[in-house]
């Protein structure tokens, strides 16, 4: 046996780091207040985009790839299908951040491909390509099924020995009170997503933001594999195409409005629903007046610079803080879970840009930067 572990949290990062812990042999608790994939988590709901464009950052490039080899390996061990294999179209403008996201893909080996217009309209029934200047694409992207991945995790983690527990958690120096109960272990992981800022006010330098998902009832030609996942990295749009017919996808990824994850209201606003409309009119003619299907609201754990926090606490070294990875930090799951593995194991050291100390705002890692940011 390793030793001893409580992950506090079963979003992505928790579900992924107690089912690689419990691989290696650790004793791990899983402590989530709710349900692993519940609504009220930035990882629930049904789906979200891998892939590894990330502008010139060759590290969050390459951990992403790294994710796309080890989601197909949890597919191949539970025989779960959480792939969509549709791959990622990238639009944006000349020699801009998606042109750049493209060198760096190329530079580490990880297939892309530059499309023009007439490759476009090859992978869209419909699309209007007026201001797209580079447009990528990523054959080995796709879309990952989300609340079912994290199932599938936190039941592998199961199998693999962890427990589960289902109970409020709240931090106590090196321990964990769960259920007004204090519990030890060798190492803690909170990696509880949008409930660390409040947890951990005074280093957790994080807001967390209302985040709205619009799906439109669209025919069959619309349907994803067929149909790829996409990013307008200069609108600061994204979506994918009809999965298990639940719609096309279209979200906007501005900042929304300061959100609190147990007490919001999860209903869109008006302003995100025109924003959408407006958008599909003006980039997927087509499907122009499509009906809204489903409506879905989340939230984003973002810091000031969109880095992540992957950070051992300052007065208790066993104890780890991960997090702030909303928006981007879906598809690195497995690989995250391996990660803090290794940082937990000392094989690996603590990045400093992921450290906990105040953050320089300086936009995201998803697309162009909010007017706010």
């Amino acid at each position: 046996m390793m030793g001893s572990v409580i992950v506090v949290g079963a979003g992505i990062f928790g579900v992924s780091i107690a089912d690689h812990l419990a691989g290696e042999g650790w004793e791990v608790e899983l402590v989530e207040q709710y349900h692993p994939g519940h609504a009220r988590q930035s990882s629930g709901g049904e789906t979200r985009l891998t892939r590894c464009g990330h502008g010139g950052d060759a590290w969050y490039t390459a951990m992403a790839w790294r994710a796309r080899a080890l989601w197909g390996q949890i597919e191949d061990d539970t025989g779960a299908e959480l792939l969509v294999r549709s791959g990622v179209a990238w639009f944006g403008s000349a020699d801009g951040w998606v042109a750049e996201s493209g060198r760096t893909m190329d530079r580490l080996g990880i297939p892309v491909e530059t499309l023009d217009d007439a490759g476009l309209r090859e992978l869209f029934p419909s699309i209007a390509t007026a201001g797209i200047e580079a447009a990528l694409f990523e054959p080995e992207a796709g879309v990952l099924r989300a609340g079912r991945a994290v199932g599938v995790l936190a039941e592998r983690a199961r199998r693999r020995g962890a427990r589960v527990t289902t109970a409020r958690a709240i931090p106590d120096e090196q321990g964990v009170v769960v259920d007004g109960i204090r519990r030890g272990a060798d190492v803690v992981v909170w990696a509880c997503g949008p409930w660390l800022p409040t947890l951990f006010p005074d280093l957790v330098d994080a807001k967390v933001t209302k985040q709205d998902v619009v799906f439109y009832g669209v025919g069959p030609e619309w349907a994803a594999p067929g149909v790829p996942g996409w990013i307008d990295h200069d609108e600061a749009m994204y979506g994918c195409g009809d999965i298990g017919g639940k719609g096309f996808k279209t979200a906007s990824d501005l900042d929304g409005g300061d959100f609190d994850p147990d007490t919001g209201e999860r209903l869109p606003s008006p302003a995100n629903l025109e924003r959408c409309r407006r958008y599909l009119a003006e980039r997927f003619p087509g499907i122009a007046d499509a009906p809204v299907t489903l409506t879905r609201t989340c939230q984003y754990t973002s810091t000031p610079d969109g880095q992540w926090i992957v950070a051992p606490h300052p007065e208790h070294p066993d104890v780890w803080l991960v997090g702030a990875g909303s928006g981007h930090g879906f598809k690195h799951g497995p690989a995250m879970g391996e990660y803090v593995a290794a940082l937990i194991a000392g094989t690996e050291q603590p990045l400093p840009n992921l450290g906990l100390a105040r953050r320089t705002a300086s936009g995201n890692l998803r697309t162009k930067p909010s007017p706010q940011d």
